[in-house]
């Protein structure tokens, strides 16, 4: 999924797609550092890892907001619901990425790019996030040819 927990921030919250936005750990408890941005955000430079001064120093008017995990596991879990509509070889990979094996699946679905043309939308419409979807014979290429 894309920028996962800054689009989950932004979609909950629809005013923070105006701005640039960075996901940061607590300033407070030193974790202050970016742990993920809108495509805002990266315009400006900033960086996964950034700590949020340096981030604000790259963009003076960056929305910074606390992460809400829990949010982001009930959306990572709500995808792969949908992924599992598709195929029952759903193997995650971290919070916002799956491999699927939609291998076999052509009769009931169609060819594998209509497949991923039908989950990603499927993610837009029920979900409200975008997802970039690589198709291939294998999990290396599939996740470098991204469409």
């Amino acid at each position: 999924m894309n920028n996962f927990y800054a689009s989950v921030e932004c979609m909950l919250d629809p005013v923070l797609k105006k701005y640039p936005v960075a996901v940061c750990g607590s300033v407070e408890e030193r974790h202050g550092i970016v742990l993920a941005k809108n495509y805002a955000a990266k315009a400006f430079g900033i960086k996964t890892g950034d700590a949020v001064w340096q981030a604000k120093q790259k963009c003076r008017n960056l929305v910074v907001v606390p992460p809400h995990f829990e949010e982001y596991i009930k959306y990572s879990k709500l995808a792969r619901n949908v992924y599992q509509r598709y195929t029952d070889q759903v193997e995650p990979y971290g919070m916002d990425e799956c491999w699927l094996d939609i291998s076999g699946t052509d009769y009931t679905f169609g060819p594998p790019e209509k497949v991923a043309n039908d989950i990603r939308e499927t993610i837009k419409f029920e979900l409200g996030l975008t997802i970039s979807v690589g198709v291939s014979f294998n999990k290396i290429f599939a996740s470098s040819i991204r469409i």
